[in-house]
């Protein structure tokens, strides 16, 4: 399995004044190095890609020229690099790829066997029960894919692209309306990408321990009116109980992020 991480930016750089863009995406990704390497995975086995030079540790990313960015929203930019890639020819057969957000940050290990997939699928989880379009709406933060799957996203990016909306609703439309699509779209347990909304019904459902939790650490869960994310996932939530690691926390500190 393949730990990817995509981070483009219209800057060229991991700066970014935009309101809903990390702007210590910088500091996010050396956390994301030091600890997928304290997991157990190999340097080989950590594939980062921009459109900039950077390097930190035994990583060195690979630069991605000509992506898109998309302004409406950037994230959905991810997308345009993952087709990307595929256009390249740079997903390789047989090979589970696991891509996940930046501040998405994984708790425990995550086996290879655990991921069900046939080659033409990809698995995602629920956004924290939070609905789209009447049934639950699909998180992008955590994807696994395999060689077989390109079409989904080209399918997701040109809807984007048409309705000039975020590449999750894009999601949500083609699960909709195409049912063929729709079987090839598995949605997976929580413990996958814990957003923390809905927190007593999806801590609930989800597999512990928790193997990924979803939160930027300098910002908050504004649909749940949580200001600070860090303190909630530390345990001061409606539950008291802490959801990330004391080897996550002491990364995160160790970056002064939060």
């Amino acid at each position: 399995m393949k730990n990817l991480l995509i981070y483009i930016s219209k800057t060229g750089s991991f700066h970014s004044n935009q309101a809903d863009v990390a702007g210590d995406a910088s500091k996010l990704v050396k956390v994301q190095i030091e600890n997928s390497l304290a997991l157990g995975w190999k340097p080989e086995d950590i594939l980062i890609y921009t459109n900039f030079v950077c390097t930190y540790g035994p990583i060195t990313a690979t630069i991605l020229k000509d992506v898109k960015f998309f302004d409406r929203k950037p994230q959905a930019s991810k997308i345009n690099a993952i087709v990307k890639l595929f256009d390249m020819r740079l997903i390789k057969k047989g090979e589970l790829y696991w891509f996940h957000d930046l501040d998405a940050f994984q708790l425990e290990p995550i086996r290879e066997s655990e991921i069900h997939l046939k080659t033409d699928e990809i698995a995602v989880t629920k956004y924290g029960g939070i609905k789209f379009l009447g049934v639950d709406r699909l998180s992008t933060g955590t994807i696994f894919f395999k060689s077989g799957a390109g079409d989904i996203f080209r399918a997701m990016q040109e809807i984007y692209y048409k309705n000039n909306i975020d590449e999750e609703e894009a999601l949500g439309i083609l699960v909709k309306d195409n049912p063929k699509i729709k079987n090839r779209v598995k949605q997976i347990n929580p413990t996958y990408n814990f957003i923390g909304y809905h927190l007593r019904s999806m801590y609930a459902e989800a597999t512990k321990p928790l193997k990924v939790a979803h939160f930027h650490p300098g910002g908050g869960l504004r649909r749940a009116g949580v200001e600070n994310s860090l303190r909630f996932f530390k345990g001061e939530n409606k539950l008291g109980v802490p959801l990330i690691t004391s080897q996550l926390i002491k990364l995160l500190r160790y970056h002064r992020i939060g």
